[in-house]
């Protein structure tokens, strides 16, 4: 099927997003292009028209009942008790209004009638009498009990006078505590204070499942008032939390994603960026490619707050930031209870007997420990950094693999939609049960991933309770927190996740973690992949052991003796710290130099191709040998849209503002070309 280059544009783009407005459509193609492109696209049936009713999204509002001026004073309330004592339900309700509303002068009206146990009836004879008046109020954060305290124990209280004495002179402090050191706990007192003192906080979290946990727990120890924001709440949720914000300067408590950065806060006191090492925390898909972490420490200076930035395995740039005086460095070096290190097993799949079950991912060993573990009643996490059932299929009798026609990538088999998709623009087909190029029906699925490893589990453990926790399975509103709940309730025996599962989740009764490919971790052309490997085998093996248990971890690996993997064992940071620094001062990587990189993308593959190699050349003028490139990124063609990358590396003393000129000079220069001014110029200062 043979598309113009305007409906080729539109195909690609709802490749991605599923569906678009003629709006969006129009920041891409004028109007009248857009038009024939859409009437020529659904002659060819390629595409379909509907039309959707919205409403404006309005902020959420509660109803609140409070006392009609006729009873205001206590003789008056009084000579109503007496009235109302022939009216039970009615008295009931006066005096539970009475008991809730303390020292204010309202109580939500569902948790009223709830309390009081009355009828919708009862509660209406009281409004119509006069004695109460209705009143809608913008809806607040979610209502939070009285707070319980915490003791710290005497390293926690180190570590948190350090802290305080650091923001005395510093505007950044960084706490490098090990998993389980109860860093939560720090950061829930410096919350407690910080809104003592009538001023704001604000918690960032990588990964949005993290807000479910965390959220409980601060409902307990803090018992104030709390907002969550991220994207999957709608509209309307979060433009509630927007305007109540937007007028207030109140002591409120905002927990969220890195988009809460941008919430209006008014009065910020503290800004705590968990997990401060997660790459999840850089805006990756679209421009401004900021990094919240960052963003966080450029908030603070303006508006005076504090930051903490907290993690169990610090980022290398965070780490030497600190030693060299950018920002104080806390360290808590002992776990919360004096709970055991992991116990981490090496199990070599070179060597280690595969379980008799077809296509099995698991080792023997891994197998058995899983069935001990089951058997004490504890819950097993397995981590498998690839979603889907299997990463591609292939034709046995001729080599085929299934393709996507937009990106240079294999479609990856999901079981569950019974489809081959496209992890990066969307595109997919149905399974082919022939092969289309020589129509053999020796058709396989290669590798796996966490849907594969959910049904194999099921085989060997069919009494066991499966959970999976990957993009696929939490894409609703509630699905993290059913998935997690579940979990701790019990009712999930074995937890099958990718990343998510890695990330500061905690859940008491785990006795086992086990990596089903430690390998694929490390195996990426990128100077950060040793770091990251270690960061993530690190935090996914202290979700082991917990509450005065020591838990266990086994890593599958084919290459038992790499060196991260004997970092991990022996919970060796500073030695992974000390290697990388050494590499990257080498071979001048951050921390030593700034990266800029610059992504041009074009349909037009020879075009972009030369473009690429005119503006490197634009780069020499200024930089010379400090610029990298161009070349192909390890997947060349995304959404129908070939690449091209050039990396540039600074000295971190050359002018920001001076780079920032010759830069902007050059895409000048480019954008003055006829050729060359249609290609798409993406600039990542600090790429992730």
């Amino acid at each position: 099927m043979e598309f113009s280059e305007d409906e080729r544009m539109i195909v690609a783009q709802l490749s991605t997003n599923e569906s678009m407005t003629v709006n969006q459509l129009e920041l891409l193609l004028p109007k009248k292009a857009i038009q024939k492109a859409i009437d020529s696209l659904m002659k060819q049936g390629v595409i379909l028209i509907s039309e959707e009713m919205k409403t404006e999204s309005k902020p959420q509002m509660v109803e609140h009942v409070l006392f009609s001026e006729a009873f205001e004073k206590d003789a008056e309330i009084s000579s109503l008790l007496d009235k109302l004592s022939n009216a039970p339900k009615q008295f009931q309700i006066v005096m539970r209004f009475l008991e809730m509303r303390g020292d204010g002068q309202s109580v939500v009206k569902q948790n009223l009638i709830k309390r009081a146990e009355a009828s919708p009836a009862s509660f209406k004879s009281l409004i119509d009498k006069g004695v109460f008046e209705i009143e809608e109020v913008l809806k607040y954060g979610m209502d939070i009990s009285e707070g319980q305290d915490f003791a710290l124990n005497e390293y926690q209280e180190k570590a948190l006078s350090q802290i305080k004495e650091a923001f005395e002179t510093n505007t950044t402090a960084l706490l490098h505590g090990v998993t389980s050191s109860g860093k939560t706990l720090i950061y829930t007192q410096l919350i407690k204070e910080t809104i003592a003192e009538g001023r704001q906080v604000l918690y960032l979290v990588p990964e949005i499942a993290l807000t479910t946990q965390l959220v409980e727990r601060l409902k307990v120890m803090i018992g104030e008032e709390l907002f969550v924001y991220h994207s999957r709440f709608s509209n309307r949720e979060r433009l509630t939390t927007w305007m109540r914000l937007l007028d207030s300067a109140n002591n409120e408590i905002i927990i969220g994603a890195r988009s809460s950065l941008f919430l209006p806060l008014n009065n910020v006191g503290l800004i705590i960026v968990d997990e401060e090492h997660e790459s999840s925390f850089k805006q990756h898909e679209s421009s401004p490619h900021y990094n919240a972490r960052d963003a966080s420490i450029w908030l603070a200076h303006k508006t005076g707050a504090k930051v903490l930035l907290g993690s169990a395995t610090p980022a290398i740039e965070s780490i030497y930031n600190a030693r060299h005086g950018k920002s104080a460095l806390v360290q808590l070096d002992k776990r919360y209870a004096d709970i055991q290190m992991p116990l981490i097993h090496l199990v070599d799949m070179t060597k280690s007997k595969k379980a008799d079950v077809q296509n099995a991912s698991f080792s023997g060993e891994l197998i058995e420990t899983i069935k001990a573990t089951l058997a004490m009643k504890q819950q097993v996490i397995l981590f498998q950094n690839r979603r889907g059932y299997a990463p591609f299929l292939l034709c046995e009798a001729c080599g085929w693999s299934a393709e996507c026609v937009n990106c240079d990538v294999n479609l990856t088999y999901h079981k569950f939609f019974e489809k081959m998709l496209c992890h990066y623009c969307g595109y997919n087909i149905k399974l082919p049960k022939h092969c289309p190029n020589c129509h053999s029906a020796k058709m396989t699925v290669k590798g796996f991933g966490t849907e594969k490893i959910e049904d194999e589990l099921e085989i060997i453990f069919p009494n066991a309770r499966m959970g999976r926790m990957d993009l696929d399975t939490t894409r609703k509103k509630n699905a993290f927190q059913n998935i997690i709940t579940a979990f701790e309730e019990g009712s999930i025996d074995i937890l099958v996740g990718t990343q998510m599962v890695t990330k500061g989740l905690d859940f008491t009764n785990v006795g086992l973690v086990g990596v089903l490919s430690a390998d694929s971790l490390w195996n990426r052309p990128d100077f950060r992949a040793f770091e990251r490997a270690f960061q993530l085998l690190t935090q996914v093996s202290g979700r082991a052991g917990r509450k005065h248990k020591r838990g266990k971890v086994l890593i599958q690996t084919f290459r038992p003796e790499h060196p991260v993997l004997q970092l991990v064992v022996d919970n060796n940071y500073e030695a992974m710290y000390q290697h990388q620094l050494s590499e990257r001062q080498q071979f001048s990587y951050p921390p030593y130099v700034r990266m800029i990189m610059f992504q041009m993308a074009h349909p037009d593959a020879k075009l972009v191709r030369e473009g690429a190699v005119h503006f490197g050349l634009l780069l020499r003028k200024h930089f010379s040998t400090k610029v990298l490139g161009p070349e192909e990124p390890v997947i060349p063609r995304v959404r129908n849209n070939y690449l091209r990358q050039i990396y540039l590396k600074l000295d971190v003393q050359f002018s920001i503002q001076e780079s920032r000129r010759i830069i902007w000079s050059c895409i000048d220069e480019m954008e003055g070309h006829p050729e060359y001014r249609k290609i798409k110029v993406r600039i990542d200062v600090d790429p992730y």
